[in-house]
């Protein structure tokens, strides 16, 4: 048990580290809370994994077996961690069990994944893709405002812009999740074909010779390993600024802060080829593409070339953390659509 314990430690070590990094340990500090500084990391971690435990539950409905099970193990298990962080707050069992909530969210999370074909709507996904839904119609309401005074002014305010600009990007954020852009270029289900291959069931009638099995074995899995390292570029780019400064990455991460801006690029590139395909069979949706298309471009091109837009340029990698927690909900309320 003592391995395992040491490893949990070692996951909090690295949520700490993050925290640090990012900058997001000092604001805690800060804030004017009544509880301890050296606790607020611990409780942080027990209220979203609560909040993400019990939205799994409420997302679980369905009379399947497998998914009844899933919202019963999820309610008990958000209703047990803020009382078994109350008592291990103060003592030694409070490192092994933030790095156990870390382990426990992500395990959560992909079996919440794996029963989205059986799950059926219910309360919460509605009330989420409402608010989608919602937070799309401002922002398309925001930007033909803008666009509006743009065309017969010359130029239009910079608040009622940036809104318009960042609410639609919002309503598409489960777009630029970065297993979403690896699969919309085809490099997760290639990774997934070559190593199906060299296992023998391609679906082939022939079985592929061992050189060539061995070769697609280690094609699939750089592909696989290329997916992972996508995955992760957020966090990376998050962390690049504070890891150069400190001295433990070369200067050259520091490019790693252009993933935003090139991830929403490619989401934009995306919503136009998809506008372009259902232009003729599904004409709204295609519609609905395009200006998000638009907006998304016009957005990019704002903040890296006008000087009003400079302050939204700098504060670009918060802004895609905040679509990134914008997209979760949107990723979680998903059924295999």
């Amino acid at each position: 048990m003592a391995p395992f314990l040491l490893r949990l430690a070692d996951i909090w070590s690295l949520y700490l580290h993050v925290l640090e990094r990012t900058g997001a340990l000092a604001r805690l500090s800060s804030l004017r809370l009544p509880l301890e500084p050296s606790l607020r990391p611990f409780w942080v971690l027990v209220l979203a994994g609560t909040a993400v435990l019990l939205l799994y539950s409420a997302l679980a409905c369905g009379d399947e077996m497998r998914v009844r099970s899933f919202r019963a193990v999820m309610l008990l298990a958000g209703a047990s961690l803020p009382l078994a962080a109350l008592r291990v707050q103060e003592g030694p069992w409070r490192i092994p069990l933030g790095g156990g909530i870390l382990l426990a969210l992500l395990l959560a999370g992909l079996w919440h994944r794996s029963l989205a074909s059986v799950r059926r709507p219910g309360t919460a996904e509605r009330w989420i893709l409402r608010t989608r839904w919602g937070v799309e119609l401002v922002g398309f309401l925001l930007f033909a405002t803008a666009a509006g005074l743009f065309l017969s002014r010359g130029s239009a305010p910079f608040r009622l812009a940036f809104w318009g600009f960042f609410l639609l990007r919002l309503s598409v954020a489960d777009l630029a999740d970065p297993a979403r852009l690896a699969a919309a270029v085809g490099l997760s289900g290639s990774a997934a074909r070559d190593l199906k291959t060299a296992a023998g069931g391609g679906g082939r009638r022939r079985t592929p010779l061992a050189s060539r099995r061995l070769a697609l074995g280690t094609k699939g899995l750089a592909k696989g390993g290329l997916v992972l390292l996508w995955i992760a570029l957020p966090l990376l780019a998050a962390l690049a600024p504070a890891e150069v400064a400190a001295g433990t990455w070369p200067s050259e991460a520091l490019l790693l802060r252009f993933y935003p801006s090139a991830a929403l690029a490619l989401t934009a590139l995306i919503l136009l080829a998809g506008a372009l395909r259902q232009a003729r069979g599904a004409p709204l949706d295609a519609a609905r593409a395009l200006v998000v298309a638009v907006a998304t471009g016009l957005s990019l091109w704002a903040a890296w070339q006008l000087p009003e837009w400079e302050a939204w340029r700098r504060s670009l990698s918060g802004l895609y953390l905040c679509e990134t927690l914008f997209a979760f909900l949107l990723g979680a309320a998903a059924r295999g659509r």
